[in-house]
């Protein structure tokens, strides 16, 4: 009985260790992710405004490259926001930088990847980086 007891510990802690470590394993970053679509800003922003449900079927969760000119950039808690160009005066396609990115600037043509976490008046772009 104390055997199967022991057994059980060592299978739990073994279990709890590998539990942790995949937990806090890094993820894996953008730059090493194969792209699945490139686009412009206008076009992506576009996808979503007349099919929203077509869009998201076709983009959501997958990695984009997007070009597009800064309109704005914005610094929060470490994090970095890139809002590029789209022709519309509402709406953007917003990339959430994975670190600062000094070199880019406002009026700035620059290409971007990220994964698409969908749209919500702007089309928002995860884990992502300069191309």
């Amino acid at each position: 009985m104390k055997k199967i007891l022991y057994t059980v510990i060592v299978l739990g802690l073994i279990g709890a260790g590998f539990g942790m470590y995949m937990f806090n394993k890094p993820l894996k970053g953008i730059d090493s992710m194969k792209t699945n679509f490139t686009l412009s800003a206008d076009v992506l922003l576009d996808s979503f405004e007349n099919d929203e449900n077509a869009a998201n079927e076709k983009y959501l969760d997958k990695v984009i490259q997007v070009t597009g000119k800064v309109t704005k950039t914005k610094t929060d808690n470490g994090k970095m926001s890139i809002y590029l160009e789209t022709g519309n005066a509402l709406s953007n396609v917003i990339f959430q930088l994975e670190e600062l990115d000094s070199s880019i600037k406002e009026g700035q043509e620059v290409t971007l990847k990220g994964i698409c976490t969908g749209y919500l008046m702007d089309v928002v772009l995860v884990r992502s980086a300069k191309v």
